[in-house]
């Protein structure tokens, strides 16, 4: 599943989605990109025994779509992911999608896109694939 503008722009992409443990755990693949950017962090843990919190924190993005003030953070499990949402002019939000990772000797790296979309139909629809694709396969 991608979002954003892959063809010159910003973009974020989550694939390969894997249960390995066989108990509801979800592991994907989170690629971010943009000019001069791609980088690409393997098994990051967006579910625990099934339990997810990253579409209840988009779900919560939908809801305000007028608009908050400030950063609004979400983070998976291991802290590998972080995703920050600032609402912006015009009813649109930035997502910061920031990829680190912690498991191995060579942690010093990160590297950030950020992609705008919407505040409300554009943000509902990627929510819904959002919420499609963590329960199947992510493409």
């Amino acid at each position: 599943m991608s979002f954003g503008t892959p063809g010159g722009g910003t973009w974020v992409r989550l694939g390969n989605r894997v249960d390995p443990w066989d108990d509801g755990s979800v592991q994907v693949c989170v690629e971010v990109g943009g000019p001069g950017l791609r980088a690409a962090l393997h098994r990051v843990t967006l579910a625990v025994l099934g339990e997810c919190d990253l579409v209840p924190f988009f779900d919560g993005l939908c809801a305000d779509f007028a608009g908050w003030d400030g950063v609004r953070e979400w983070s998976s499990v291991d802290r590998d992911l972080r995703v920050e949402a600032v609402f912006g002019s015009g009813g649109h939000v930035g997502l910061t999608w920031t990829v680190r990772p912690w498991r191995h000797a060579d942690g010093n790296w990160s590297a950030s896109t950020t992609v705008v979309v919407e505040a409300g139909e554009q943000m509902v629809r990627w929510v819904g694939d959002l919420a499609v694709s963590l329960r199947g396969e992510l493409s």
